[in-house]
């Protein structure tokens, strides 16, 4: 081989040598690594955390779903799902001090409270109050799975990056994000039927309340009530 040809070969290789370099520093840099620092910003500024039937029977098995009750709300999100969710809690400067949280939960749009903070952390003691009874969402936040890739939801997290994030515990949070996908899935097609099956038992129920209503009626009150009906239909 001629000098020529030595130096070509070793500059194809130091090429080659910065390439397989370069794409480990790439590959570095890309792959996701998480520890949670505890700063609690998923708390303050939640919004709106989905619940999964796998949520419910935790809380079920733990004797504590008395306790979520009354912040669960199905909420139905832009794209068209249905969601059942923990409504986010109003800012304090917006709470009116004469009503009970649960009243103030009712009469606020779900849109108004999207960067709102989870109802069940406590601003004053920096806490989670159910943190060993946390949803499914929290566990794997902020890693996302779609059924197909991950993704991270929320990039600006502190924990995103930090180093000392094992194998082990790269796995656990990659099942965890599966099975929060798995999970919403479930209850997603679950919600609409349930839904319909109780608004149709609601409806029958109401019927056959108001059919025995009318049946204990006198002829006299009876009367009176087709009257009140006949002059409404005039007035239309």
């Amino acid at each position: 081989m001629s000098e020529e040809e030595n130096q070509n070969q070793n500059s194809d290789e130091k090429e080659t040598s910065k390439e397989i370099n370069q794409e480990e520093k790439e590959e570095k840099k890309s792959r996701f690594t998480f520890k949670c620092t505890r700063c609690d910003a998923c708390c303050k500024e939640r919004g709106p955390i989905p619940i999964t039937l796998w949520d419910l029977e935790l809380w079920a098995r733990n004797g504590v779903l008395a306790n979520f009750l009354p912040y669960l709300e199905v909420y139905t999100r832009p794209n068209g799902t249905v969601d059942l969710i923990l409504k986010p809690l109003l800012s304090e400067k917006e709470e009116k001090t004469e009503e009970s949280p649960e009243e103030a939960l009712k009469k606020t749009p779900l849109e108004d409270l999207l960067n709102e903070k989870c109802p069940l952390y406590n601003k004053e003691q920096e806490k989670c109050l159910v943190y060993e009874n946390r949803p499914l969402s929290c566990r794997t936040y902020p890693l996302d799975y779609d059924g197909t890739h991950f993704s991270i939801v929320d990039v600006d997290c502190p924990g995103v990056g930090q180093e000392g994030m094992t194998k082990e515990e790269l796995k656990e949070m990659r099942d965890t994000a599966k099975q929060m996908n798995y999970e919403l899935t479930r209850i997603r097609i679950a919600l609409p039927v349930l839904n319909q099956i109780i608004s149709r038992n609601v409806m029958m129920d109401l019927m056959r309340q108001n059919m025995e209503a009318m049946s204990k009626m006198s002829d006299e009150d009876r009367q009176k009530l087709e009257e009140i009906f006949k002059g409404a239909q005039e007035e239309q």
